[in-house]
């Protein structure tokens, strides 16, 4: 059950380090995320693309 949580755990911060990534190269360190595609910023930092790009 520990070796669950902390899988989950490690998932969700490596997703908020990815966003974070993409927020940065778009120029914008200080959204949560933004679109890999065109850069819009996202609010969440569990999609990857916007809703025009997917």
């Amino acid at each position: 059950m520990f070796e669950c949580q902390y899988n989950e755990e490690m998932e969700a911060e490596v997703r908020r380090l990815e966003a974070k990534n993409r927020a940065a190269a778009a120029g914008h360190p200080e959204w949560v995320n933004a679109c890999a595609v065109c850069g819009c910023e996202l609010q969440s930092d569990s999609a990857v693309r916007c809703a025009t790009c997917a």
